[in-house]
């Protein structure tokens, strides 16, 4: 539609004369930034970029966040031994947390410890406006070094009234209420959300790492296997309000679940629990002047990590200051780190015409540990409990990081088919590094229908906290003098639009990467292990077929070699992501949706066999009683197919189980 608009403004154009191509030119940037406002221009911004609505998804049975990222495409999700979910983007890292951004509302969310938003993935779908995903570097929150990708989810609080309540239950006894609701009162805006669920997921694994005879022959006959506790027991709340130019935004999430496969990569009991809640509240300020505006942004972060569980069975030996000790009644840990960020804002922006927009800004952040507890049984094998939290603490109390960040940007319409956006981020780590970071993105308008986009970037990911930080455990050793990441990536993306709502996009990239930081090693520390080189092609198609058919798929390969030419490991170089949904009548929809993640080498020194492929189908109905109530009922992997996160080596022998055989969900909602 937009660029209809564009084709008949140019031929205005031509009809009046050069006089007046500058008024032209006004109104093309007068249709654009409308567009922008009511979403319609996202092939023209300048990232390659996958938008997914949440009605929608609601309709094909997606229930949370994660499940719907399991359709963009080139991204896979990882579960690691503490069930910690990453997203994967085109095979960059995927034992690395912080490799990708989340922002909720334009608020960030990863955590500090772990640089993660594995926490915020359980966030209910009925609470979801948009999820807007950008692949590759780049950011649309200037400022930000997103290193692989980017997400930002858009919840209803951009609508001006309404509200939702939402119940769901399903397998593993799980239960689940929500609700959002937004009021207007003149210029004042107030809306709050809020959700609860919990389950008693537990599936079968094992035998653990003390079978593969790593902490010792003496403690091969101890190794376990059974039910790994994966119950989930979370709660959040969000509180928005603005009134003319100032903005605040409160964000609770509670989030506490089973300690899955061990810190130390032994079964841990059933009531062993991973809890890490966290706190956001921001304060914004924004004044337009004209040609100028002005933002002002500032905010505080609490997030924290506990971890309670029996780290060791009974009669678990290990060597203590070079003496071997016996844990008769084995070795029970509490861990517990509290962190806490300050970050400010400002950006000031210059229109100096409705062809150019031109930004510069600084982002300040301080990142402070203000609290660690390690509590253990004594390490002299007496079965006493000691409070190591000043003696052997297993993070670095005092760790802090202080960065800035530096960028500028602008934005140019050179001509009625040529757009270009530059960019820099300029970001110091005081007393560690400095690093900058070019972008460049041209945007091409061939015609009415086709577009082509050519980028080039380069980003960075910091390392996080437990990359570290981490101190007295044999399992991950920190190291405070890493280096960040580093990515050039060089992105073609053609767009084809074939109606308003209906496209084809293709893209090839080729990314290299620097400075990679593993703790795959004999020690289990982190260094910055390797280089890469990675490239590949996505695929993405959203179709109407009929006016009650809609078709989505993509398709993704990538592939890699380090610098030692080992091909990248625990990636899968073919994706392909599908789903249809019918609108049978004004009540009834059904849909079905899969998805193939393709087989996943093994590190080079992991004599495993691979990681085989797999295929999960979802089948979905929705029956609409009236306007305001409807019901669902899915069934997700209908195929009872196997599914697994691949585990490292030497620990699990068996990789980390997805889900248990069938599942279901049934979702009442409601609409007021």
């Amino acid at each position: 539609m937009v660029r209809r608009l564009v084709v008949s403004l140019l031929a205005t154009c031509t009809l009046f004369g050069a006089d007046h191509t500058q008024s032209l030119f006004d109104e093309l940037q007068t249709f654009s930034n409308l567009a922008k406002e009511t979403k319609e221009t996202e092939f023209y911004q300048p990232h390659i970029i996958s938008v997914y609505k949440g009605k929608d998804l609601e309709k094909v049975g997606a229930q949370n966040l994660m499940q719907a990222l399991w359709l963009v495409p080139g991204l896979d999700i990882y579960g690691d031994n503490l069930d910690i979910k990453t997203a994967i983007f085109r095979g960059s890292n995927p034992f690395a947390y912080g490799q990708s951004k989340l922002f909720i509302d334009g608020v960030l969310v990863n955590d500090v410890m772990f640089d993660s938003y594995s926490t915020f993935l359980d966030m209910p779908i009925e609470l979801i406006k948009r999820i807007e995903v950008i692949r590759g570097p780049g950011s649309k929150a200037e400022g930000y070094n997103a290193y692989a990708g980017s997400i930002y989810v858009i919840t209803y609080a951009e609508d001006d009234d309404g509200g939702k309540v939402f119940a769901k239950r399903g397998s593993f006894r799980y239960r689940s209420i929500g609700f959002y609701k937004k009021w207007k009162i003149d210029d004042f805006h107030l809306y709050t959300e809020g959700y609860w669920q919990k389950d008693h997921k537990a599936l079968k694994a094992g035998p653990d790492s003390l079978a593969t005879g790593v902490w010792g022959a003496d403690n091969i006959a101890l190794a376990k296997s059974g039910k790994v506790p994966l119950w989930l027991d979370n709660y959040s709340f969000a509180l928005y309000g603005d009134y003319k130019e100032i903005h605040f935004k409160l964000r609770t999430n509670r989030h506490k679940k089973g300690a899955a496969y061990g810190l130390s990569f032994m079964l841990p009991q059933r009531d062993d629990f991973i809890y890490t809640p966290s706190l956001i509240g921001e304060i914004n300020y924004k004044k337009s002047l004209g040609k100028y505006n002005l933002a002002l942004q500032i905010g505080r972060k609490y997030d924290s990590f506990k971890n309670d569980l029996d780290v060791a069975p009974p009669g678990f030996t290990y060597h203590v200051g070079g003496q071997e000790v016996v844990f008769a009644d084995g070795f029970h840990g509490l861990y517990e780190a509290k962190q806490r960020t300050d970050y400010a804002k400002v950006e000031y922006a210059y229109i100096p015409s409705s062809r150019m927009t031109l930004k510069s800004g600084l982002l300040l952040t301080k990142e402070k540990t203000y609290k660690v507890k390690t509590i253990t049984n004594s390490l002299d094998g007496s079965g006493a409990v000691v409070d190591y939290s000043v003696i052997r603490p297993f993070l670095n109390p005092h760790a802090k990081r202080v960065r800035q960040i530096y960028y500028l940007s602008a934005d140019f319409m050179i001509d009625s088919q040529w757009s270009l956006y530059t960019g820099i981020n300029y970001e110091k780590i005081i007393g560690k590094y400095d690093v900058v970071n070019p972008r460049l993105c041209v945007v091409y308008w061939i015609d009415d229908e086709n577009i082509l986009k050519f980028l080039a970037s380069r980003s960075n990911r910091d390392p996080s906290w437990q990359e570290m930080f981490t101190i007295n455990n044999t399992t991950r050793v920190g190291n405070p003098n890493l280096d960040p990441e580093r990515v050039t990536a060089f992105e073609i993306n053609y767009i084809k639009k074939l109606s308003t709502d209906d496209f084809f996009q293709g893209t090839i990239f080729y990314l290299k990467n620097s400075d990679v930081i593993s703790n795959i090693n004999p020690q289990r520390e982190f260094h910055n292990s390797c280089k890469n080189s990675i490239y590949g092609l996505e695929l993405e198609l959203r179709k109407n077929i009929t006016n009650s058919l809609q078709l989505y798929a993509n398709y993704s390969y990538v592939y890699g070699k380090d610098d030692h030419s080992h091909p990248i490991d625990n990636v899968a170089n073919h994706m392909a992501k599908i789903y249809l949904l019918k609108n049978i009548d004004v009540h009834l929809d059904m849909s079905i949706m899969s998805r193939y993640i393709g087989a996943k080498r093994r590190v080079y020194y992991d004599n495993r066999p691979k990681l085989n492929d797999y295929i999960d189908t979802d089948i979905a109905m929705r029956y609409k009683y009236d306007q305001n109530l409807e019901f669902s009922f899915v069934v997700k992997n209908i195929f009872d197919n196997d599914m697994r996160f691949p585990s490292k080596p030497y620990t699990y022998e068996k990789d980390y189980p997805i889900t248990d055989g069938r599942t279901f969900m049934i979702v009442l909602r409601g609409t007021f």
